[in-house]
């Protein structure tokens, strides 16, 4: 590989010149694990307001991806909200990626359950195409947890039994999900959870979109034979959501690893502690499902969704029952005869009940005003009564928040949630809105006696300012220490990705055999600082000596010294010659590490010796065709014949049946002169 700096041509597959020691190019750079490969989004994407595909009303943006925008938009034609997955036309281009979209489409549609997200169309419009889906309002599993931290046992257990459902729908139809996970489960406005994202899935006979091997998902969730590419079925769902359940409960995840070949060794090997042992609130018999769900032989897991949801509903009566009041019946009988009904029949009533008000209450907020038919808002009555001379009083309020669902308290007093409609009487009001993640946001609300029917107060929060930021540090070549804060421990290995508090800090990369970097880098809150390090490599030293000493040292034709040698050289492959002129030369490939000592090498250098002598000797005999043993060994020519010889003693041999053997010592002379012996045979 010739250096671009000084043109030396240094061989083998080295990452540094061997006379300049400067970086070599090399064939590409190394594969990054901690990043996800993916295309980049270049469209400016869709306005607030604009009109897609002819039908479709721009709300607001849902999210960003490789892939593109998903869109919250009003499908015009149909009067229905919808989410809508806008393509990069780039990737749009990519038919194997469209394919990829195709079977999500084919398999989502053909899934028709409450826990299930519908998938609507794939459809296309001049250049840009897009998939139409079920718009789910609320947010992720994911942020759910990242906002509660851990979640109370009685919530979690009721998303764990509404995905199992969804999960037992799925594999009905013979499909594996292949990559749940928290952020592919959506929570909707009334705890509802529907599985979304159906990108890797496969069925039977769908069209396989990796190649025999490759490993799709994502790491954290996955089972250890989907880790190791190995055929998958149903129960490597079943393996993701024991790791949500698990998560869900304890806060924690039960596999954590800096390295994607150390989570595939945990997942393989590693049997985490009972989620008892981590929240005491959850019961030991739901602990041991969840670690089921969790064995690394997966014919030791749950064989399908059925016999999971089943373990589900036996933990399910362990937890309290809810006593439900009847309308119509005396207060002493509501006493006497409360209502008491297991989970599975709650969740069975509330997700009916959900389902109804859902059909029937479906109004969009957004458009709410242009529409002359709005029923007015219902009035949620919260606080203390208000006595019937004071009802004409009372001023309907609407606090609407984005975002939605922060808590509203006036006067100090808890009222409900935000996009819910209080009835304040007139007056002077202290508003305090609070949402986990926002800062707190105070108003001063003046409702006036006989003034409007309704107010609408609208409040935008502001986000809690991070105090962490994520500190990324490569360095070249990889696998260095890196050290923080003076800390004589290091905190891991490059590529290092690792959150911490804002500010500055100092940060070591060290690896053997190349010189320290220090650098204080300043961690922002919220951002990603990034340091790279080049890492220059310490010389290695070389030890040559020579017998006889004084022999000349080259490295290619350029001469470095004379033996004895030592000397240091920069880290590579070079080209040895020792030349001890009129004598003897020897030839070498040398490697020198970074910061090692080579040798001593010693190279002997002898005067030439002078060519063995040679003798040629012809033997004869009468009769001819006698056979001959020189000094002890038969040849097989026969008489007359000439032989090469390397010694001027011969011991001869002649022997012919029905004739007498002979045999003589004889001296014969170097070449060039020839020899000859003949023999007379007798009977």
């Amino acid at each position: 590989m010739r250096c671009l700096k000084c043109q030396f041509e240094t061989l083998g597959d080295v990452r540094f010149c061997g006379k300049c020691g400067a970086s070599l190019p090399g064939p590409g750079g190394p594969f990054d694990f901690s990043k996800t490969q993916t295309l980049a989004y270049s469209s400016g994407g869709l306005s607030d307001g604009a009109l897609f595909a002819g039908r479709y009303l721009v709300i607001d943006e849902l999210g960003k991806g490789g892939m593109g925008c998903v869109y919250r938009v009003l499908d015009t034609k149909v009067d229905e909200e919808v989410a809508l997955k806008f393509i990069n036309p780039d990737i749009a281009a990519d038919g194997k990626v469209i394919e990829r979209f195709r079977s999500e489409l084919r398999i989502t549609r053909r899934i028709t359950h409450r826990h299930v997200c519908r998938m609507y169309d794939l459809s296309e419009d001049g250049a840009s195409l897009f998939i139409t889906m079920e718009y789910i309002p609320g947010e992720d599993l994911a942020q759910m947890i990242g906002r509660l931290g851990k979640l109370p046992v009685e919530k979690g257990f009721i998303i764990a039994r509404q995905v199992c459902e969804g999960l037992a729908e799925v594999h009905r139809l013979g499909v594996v999900h292949r990559d749940l996970k928290p952020k592919n489960i959506m929570i909707d406005r009334e705890g509802n959870a529907k599985i979304m994202d159906f990108g890797l899935a496969r069925t039977p006979h769908g069209v396989r979109l990796t190649e025999v091997g490759q490993v799709v998902g994502t790491p954290s969730f996955m089972s250890p034979e989907q880790l190791n590419g190995e055929t998958l079925d149903q129960r490597t769902d079943i393996f993701a959501l024991g790791v949500i359940m698990y998560s869900m409960l304890t806060g924690l995840l039960p596999f954590e690893a800096e390295s994607t070949l150390t989570l595939a060794l945990q997942h393989r090997t590693h049997r985490p502690p009972n989620p008892h042992s981590l929240n005491p609130r959850v019961p030991e018999d739901l602990g041991r499902t969840i670690l089921k769900c969790l064995e690394i032989d997966k014919t030791v897991r749950y064989a399908s969704a059925q016999d999971l949801l089943a373990d589900l509903d036996k933990s399910g009566r362990r937890f309290e029952t809810y006593g439900v009041h009847v309308p119509g019946r005396s207060k002493k009988k509501a006493a006497n005869l409360p209502l008491r009904l297991s989970w599975a029949k709650v969740l069975t009533a509330a997700s009916i009940v959900l389902a109804l008000a859902a059909s029937g209450l479906a109004v969009k907020t957004l458009f709410r005003k242009s529409r002359a038919a709005e029923a007015p808002a219902p009035i949620v009555q919260l606080g203390a009564p208000v006595k019937p001379d004071e009802k004409a009083k009372a001023v309907p309020v609407t606090f609407i928040t984005e975002p939605s669902r922060a808590a509203i308290l006036v006067d100090g007093t808890p009222m409900g949630v935000s996009n819910d409609t209080f009835s304040l009487s007139p007056g002077t009001h202290n508003v305090r809105i609070n949402k986990p993640g926002y800062q707190e946001m105070t108003a001063t609300l003046v409702v006036e006696p006989g003034g409007a029917d309704r107010l609408r107060q609208e409040y935008k929060l502001v986000p809690q300012p991070p105090a962490r930021g994520t500190l990324d540090i490569t360095s070249d070549p990889a696998e260095a220490d890196v050290f923080l804060g003076g800390s004589r421990e290091p905190a891991g290995k490059t590529p290092f990705v690792k959150g911490l508090p804002a500010g500055k800090v100092r940060v070591k990369v060290s690896k053997a055999g190349y010189k320290d970097q220090t650098e204080d880098i300043d961690v922002r809150a919220g951002q990603r600082s990034r340091l790279y390090s080049s890492l220059t490599p310490l010389d290695g030293t070389v030890e040559i000596s020579s017998d006889p000493e004084g022999a000349d040292v080259y490295i290619g034709n350029e001469l470095i010294g004379t033996t004895p040698f030592k000397r240091p050289l920069a880290a590579a492959v070079y080209r040895l010659r020792i030349v001890l002129k009129g004598v003897a030369e020897r030839e070498d490939i040398l490697t020198v590490h970074p910061g090692e000592t080579v040798g001593p090498l010693t190279y002997s250098l002898d005067r030439p010796r002078a060519a063995p002598l040679r003798y040629f000797l012809k033997i004869t005999s009468n009769p001819p065709g006698a056979s001959v043993t020189i000094n002890g060994v038969l040849k097989k020519e026969r008489t007359p014949f000439v032989w090469e010889l390397d010694t001027h003693e011969v011991r001869l041999k002649i022997e012919k049946e029905e004739y007498k053997s002979q045999e003589e010592m004889i001296f014969i002379r170097p070449a060039p002169a020839r020899n000859e012996k003949s023999f007379e045979l007798k009977k």
